[in-house]
């Protein structure tokens, strides 16, 4: 099976991979969502989930492509061609998705998301700026239109192409069904309320509205390089081992400060 996917070669470190994997199951059955809550020995997978995933729709996407069609009649672009445009969009996205799948084994997921993060929270505060200043100067709208293509490629590399794969990686099998569900609710109902409240933050704040998805992506951009491991040539097994590590950290070093304080006693 494995030779029928990836054609002829030497796999034996995949399949060492799944074996170990199944040896660390122990055979168990799929768990449903509420294990995925009940048990601790996953909690950190668990945050590291829904971080990522709540980011895929607090960074203001879909924001973007709200302010895309104006940013663009304001650029000279006439109405009847705005299609065209917009088909640029689509394929940007496609390419930037093609050029993540050759990235993504280079750099590594964790590099691939905090940096990308880093881009777009920088391409947002200055398209905050040009919105803020389209009136003032006519090049600006066209700085707008290039922060826009900016921002979209650097969505499709980073959070767009690496949140796919991310839950078959941090979880084992048995949680793996569980880990989707859960990630696919999240972005639903995340995109529902934001779908609510998002012509609300634009009347109250207008081309500002940027600043709190801002926020959200340095913020997001933090906590990924500060806490979620690399996954990058690693088996699924060696990164649960890393989430228990960083979950029993603390517990570890207690009983040496205990002994310690008894020594000095």
């Amino acid at each position: 099976a494995v030779k029928q996917l990836w054609g002829d070669g030497d796999h034996m470190a995949e399949i060492d991979d799944m074996v170990a994997e199944e040896k660390a199951i122990h055979g168990e059955k799929a768990k449903g969502v509420c294990d995925l809550f009940r048990d601790k020995a996953v909690r950190w997978q668990l945050i590291t989930l829904f971080l990522v995933s709540s980011c895929m729709q607090l960074i203001g996407v879909n924001v973007v492509y709200s302010y895309a069609y104006d940013v663009f009649i304001e650029a000279g672009i006439p109405s009847a061609q705005t299609h065209y445009v917009s088909l640029g969009i689509g394929i940007m996205e496609i390419l930037s998705t093609v050029l993540c799948g050759f990235l993504i084994d280079r750099a590594g997921r964790k590099t691939l998301l905090w940096k990308s993060y880093t881009v777009l929270a920088l391409a947002l505060a200055l398209l905050t700026v040009t919105l803020s200043l389209q009136d003032s100067f006519s090049w600006v709208p066209y700085c707008s239109v290039a922060l826009i293509f900016i921002f979209i490629m650097s969505f499709g590399i980073g959070p767009a192409g690496v949140l796919c794969p991310l839950p078959t990686e941090i979880f084992i099998q048995s949680y793996r069904p569980a880990a989707y569900v859960f990630n696919g609710f999240t972005n639903w109902i995340q995109l529902f309320i934001l779908g609510l409240l998002f012509p609300f933050i634009v009347m109250l704040l207008g081309p500002f509205c940027f600043l709190i998805f801002i926020a959200v992506l340095v913020i997001s951009a933090v906590l990924i390089y500060l806490f979620l491991p690399e996954t990058k040539g690693k088996s699924t097994s060696e990164i649960t081992e890393e989430f228990k590590a960083r979950q029993y950290k603390k517990k570890r070093h207690q009983p040496v400060e205990k002994n310690t304080a008894e020594e000095k006693t």
